[in-house]
């Protein structure tokens, strides 16, 4: 029971950020998505992969540093890192893509989306923990839902 409670207590601390996350990971996504879709027109199906993912990455960056996790380095740092964890999760995503486009059959399009959602958790770990502050940016999940009940009852 002590780990459920351990679970309970980790998913408050760091939910409010995963949620923030997550809408960092849908923009950057759809930037992904829609660069590939672009550049697969005029170049093969990995290159078009790594062009949607450095467009990606590069806008991810940018919003997950202001919106979503605290810093506690220099920007160049946290860029070096996030560049690092990335590429890690890229070769994941890659290979997640290739397998399915290639042996599977999965049109291009959803083998490139299946892809992409394989790195999504590990993304996020690697920027809370490693490449950002672990400091949560957000209070704990329940301060959002406490204060949503104290709202309801003033109405």
């Amino acid at each position: 029971m002590g780990s459920f409670w351990k679970l309970v207590r980790f998913a408050n601390a760091y939910g409010t950020g995963l949620i923030a996350y997550m809408a960092v990971a849908g923009i950057s996504a759809m930037t992904e998505w829609g660069t590939f879709a672009v550049a697969a027109t005029a170049m093969p199906p990995i290159a078009a992969a790594l062009t949607g993912f450095v467009a990606a990455t590069g806008l991810n960056f940018i919003l997950s540093r202001a919106f979503v996790f605290r810093s506690r380095s220099a920007w160049t740092s946290d860029l070096a890192l996030l560049a690092l964890s990335s590429s890690a999760v890229f070769v994941w995503n890659l290979a997640v893509f290739y397998v399915l486009y290639e042996f599977f059959g999965v049109h291009l399009m959803i083998a490139k989306i299946l892809g992409t959602m394989a790195g999504f958790l590990f993304n996020f770990a690697a920027r809370q923990f490693w490449i950002f502050s672990p400091q949560p940016r957000y209070a704990p999940l329940s301060n959002s839902l406490e204060n949503g009940r104290s709202l309801e009852g003033r109405r």
